[in-house]
């Protein structure tokens, strides 16, 4: 009775870990983010963002995970369209029991309206994922809401 409990648990195992093989080397990794701003850079030392993600990660079309930013950015900028770098930084998001963790580079751009348009490039293994979003400091603390993209 316990050798066949094993080997159905050996077989429910195998079936449900089963997935398809492709030749990828990079999972693509894109959906929606939206998060809170935990420490601004000004108190950190680093700008920190917390998060949630909702897209595909590899083969699975409607992943949820969470994901985590810390960033060095240049003066925030108070006229509306001037710029500023981000410089550097570094990225985790997790996904069940995956993982994946990068730097970021990037630059936010003032709107004029205490909102900044943000455009990062993520890096990921040997390829580079994408973020666009809105960076709004009109509420506290303030939000993140954008999308990363990948190319396959």
């Amino acid at each position: 009775m316990k050798r066949a409990s094993a080997v159905l648990l050996l077989i429910g195992a195998l079936a449900g870990g089963a997935i398809p093989v492709r030749a990828d080397t990079t999972p693509i990794i894109q959906g929606a983010v939206s998060g809170l701003e935990l420490c601004p850079q000004s108190i950190c030392t680093v700008a920190v963002f917390v998060g949630v993600f909702h897209g595909q990660v590899g083969f699975v079309r409607n992943a949820l995970g969470l994901i985590g930013v810390a960033v060095h950015h240049e003066a925030l900028p108070t006229v509306a369209n001037a710029c500023a770098d981000i410089t550097d930084g570094v990225w985790e998001l997790r996904v069940g029991l995956r993982r994946f963790v990068g730097g970021t580079v990037g630059e936010l751009c003032y709107n004029g309206d205490n909102t900044y348009d943000v455009s990062v490039a993520m890096s990921l293994g040997g390829g580079v994922m994408h973020f666009k979003g809105v960076l709004d400091h009109n509420v506290f603390p303030p939000t993140i809401k954008g999308g990363i993209t990948q190319a396959p």
